[in-house]
C-alpha cells in the first residue's frame, strides 16, 4: 500500500507527564518515520482522560495522514485510550471476537474481567497484532493504537509499516565550528528560498570540541544538492567547515540514498 505522506504522534499516560516514566516510544516513533521518508508534523503527549485523548486524536486525524498512539490500551482503571478513539470517531466500543480469542489463549482460564476488557475495541477496529510476542493494538481509519511498552510498540509497528511501499528520500549533513549565531541569517535565507527542503542546525559535542552540524532532509535530490551547495559555500565563506559532508549515516541508511516510506 502506499506510504502516508506525514504523520502525527500521540503519547498517551499521566505517568509520562509527571516523569514518573520516561518515554522512549515517541523518539522511536520519530526516527522510523522519518527513516521512511514520512514527515512527522506533530507530536503531544496526553493525559489519561477520556476528553483529552479524543481532542488529541481528533486533532491529530485532520492534520496528518497517518496518527501513531501509543499507551492506555491495558486492563487498568486509567487505560481510557480504547474508549476515547471510539468516542474520537463517534463509534461504539465492543467486543471484537479475534482479540477476545488471543487474550483468552494468553492468559488462560485465569483470565479475569478486566482483562478480557481489553478486547473490547471501537466497532469496525481492525487488529494490528505483533509477530512474535501476539500482543496487539488497533487501527481505526487512518489511526493506530499501539502499547505503551516500548518492545511491545515496536514489534508491532515494525508489523503495521512492513506493507509501506517505498518512496524517495534524501538525507545528508555536514559539521562546521562555526557558531549557530555566525550561521542563522543566511541559513534563514537559504531555508526561505529551498522550502522543498529541510534544513536543521543542531550543537554537538564531538571528541574535536563543540560543533555544529547541518541537517538537510528531503524529497527532491536536485533541491537538496542545491540546498547543500549554498550551505558549504556559506560555511566555507566563515572558515568554518569541520566535518565530512554526509559523514554519519541518516535513519534507515546511508546518508543521501533512497529510501522506503
Amino acid at each position: 500500500m502506499t506510504a502516508p505522506r506525514t504523520a502525527f504522534i500521540l503519547i498517551i499516560g499521566d505517568e509520562i507527564l509527571s516523569g514518573e516514566v520516561v518515554d522512549e516510544n515517541a523518539a522511536y516513533l520519530a526516527r522510523k518515520l522519518t527513516g521512511l521518508g514520512i514527515r512527522v508534523v506533530g507530536m503531544r503527549v496526553v493525559p489519561d482522560t477520556n476528553e483529552a485523548i479524543a481532542t488529541s486524536v481528533q486533532q491529530a486525524a485532520a492534520e496528518a495522514e497517518a496518527v501513531f498512539v501509543s499507551g492506555g490500551i491495558g486492563p487498568t482503571h486509567d487505560d481510557l485510550t480504547r474508549e476515547a478513539v471510539a468516542q474520537a470517531f463517534g463509534l461504539p466500543c465492543e467486543r471484537h471476537s479475534e482479540a477476545e480469542a488471543r487474550l483468552r489463549r494468553g492468559y488462560g482460564d485465569g483470565i479475569t474481567l478486566a482483562e478480557l476488557a481489553m478486547a473490547d475495541l471501537p466497532g469496525g477496529a481492525r487488529l494490528l497484532v505483533g509477530l512474535h510476542s501476539g500482543a496487539f493494538g488497533f487501527g481505526v481509519d487512518r489511526v493506530h493504537v499501539l502499547p505503551g511498552v516500548p518492545v511491545l510498540m515496536r514489534e508491532i509497528f515494525d508489523q503495521v509499516v512492513e506493507s509501506w511501499e517505498p518512496a524517495a528520500y534524501f538525507r545528508e549533513e555536514l559539521v562546521t565550528h562555526l557558531r549557530e549565531g555566525n550561521l542563522a541569517d543566511g541559513l534563514r535565507q537559504i531555508q526561505a528560498e529551498l522550502p522543498a527542503v529541510a534544513i536543521g542546525s543542531y550543537p554537538v559535542k564531538t571528541p574535536e570540541g563543540h560543533r555544529v552540524k547541518i541537517v538537510f532532509r528531503a524529497r527532491d535530490r536536485a533541491a537538496l544538492d542545491q540546498a547543500r551547495a549554498r550551505v558549504s559555500a556559506l560555511v566555507d565563506g566563515g572558515v568554518g567547515l569541520a566535518g565530512v559532508p554526509a559523514a554519519r549515516p541518516g535513519p534507515g541508511g546511508a546518508p543521501g540514498e533512497r529510501r522506503p516510506a
